[in-house]
């Protein structure tokens, strides 16, 4: 059975025949969403508790998730309760929770609305285009040194990069748009602006959803920042701050650090990364 639904989409190009993925696809994307939704939002609650200190009240939890239609106060209290019940979570008044000890949420990555605009923009006019967006704000938390500049990335399969940065031109002409630049082409056009960069979707990339939007899981992240030329800036020594705060403040997969790292030949790269700062804890 093909993997999702974009490659029964690409199945049907190929064959040049639509009519059975038109059929499907709505509920191909019913499943997926329903398969999806309660992960998406146990892993939401458990990051923004630790988001505040581990302890929350659910009145708050309620005020972060309303923007999203989706989610309603009794599936939230229904994880709440698996939660408290599994032992990831207790139950230390009336309608307030604290994240069990010692446990860890995963690093979301979470765009800003900025980066979410360019990403749904770019999903309305392309829906069957497996892309992800996300921009520089995720990894702010882990740093030292904070600049003063935002960078919007957008990975995309490589046949489309041409499209999408013609369609980002189009759509954001008041942006610049950096199409897979190099160290030298970042530093002449990009360097200290607020930039869209655009590069290939390297195949099997670890993705997460978020409003509808795939966006990067941590590890892409991590591996992103120490190896694309537009974050430069932070492959001195604020790279390995971040990857030691985001390993002793969330949950980071190495098996899944280090098998997108050789899928972008940066795994000596990496390990010299995890070999250089203090992660004992996790090994």
């Amino acid at each position: 059975m093909p993997k999702n639904w974009i490659s029964i989409y690409k199945i049907a190009q190929k064959h040049n025949n639509f009519g059975i993925f038109h059929c499907l696809l709505p509920f191909l994307l019913y499943i997926r969403n329903e398969i999806d939704k309660p992960m998406a939002l146990t892993e939401h609650i458990i990051y923004f508790a630790a988001q505040h200190g581990g302890s929350f009240r659910k009145k708050e939890l309620l005020d972060e998730l309303r923007m999203d239609a989706s989610v309603n106060e009794a599936s939230v209290s229904a994880i709440l309760g698996r939660l408290v019940a599994t032992g990831r979570m207790i139950k230390t008044g009336w309608g307030e929770y604290a994240l069990a000890e010692g446990l860890k949420p995963r690093f979301l990555v979470r765009p800003r609305d900025e980066a979410l605009g360019i990403g749904m923009a770019l999903k309305e006019r392309y829906p069957f285009v497996d892309f992800c967006v996300w921009d520089s704000f995720c990894v702010v938390p882990f740093m030292l040194h904070v600049p003063n500049v935002n960078i919007t990335v957008v990975d995309v399969e490589r046949d489309m990069l041409p499209t999408f940065f013609d369609a980002l031109k189009e759509m954001f002409p008041e942006n610049i748009i950096l199409p897979h630049p190099s160290k030298e082409e970042f530093y002449t056009y990009g360097d200290g602006k607020d930039s869209i960069v655009i590069h290939p979707l390297c195949t099997e990339s670890p993705l997460d959803t978020f409003r509808g939007l795939q966006v990067p899981m941590a590890e892409k992240v991590l591996v992103d920042i120490a190896i694309n030329p537009e974050f430069d800036y932070l492959q001195g020594s604020e790279v390995f701050t971040i990857f030691e705060h985001a390993f002793r403040s969330c949950s980071i997969s190495r098996p899944s650090l280090l098998r997108y790292a050789r899928r972008r030949g940066s795994t000596d790269i990496i390990q010299n990364i995890l070999s250089n700062i203090d992660i004992s804890e996790h090994d």
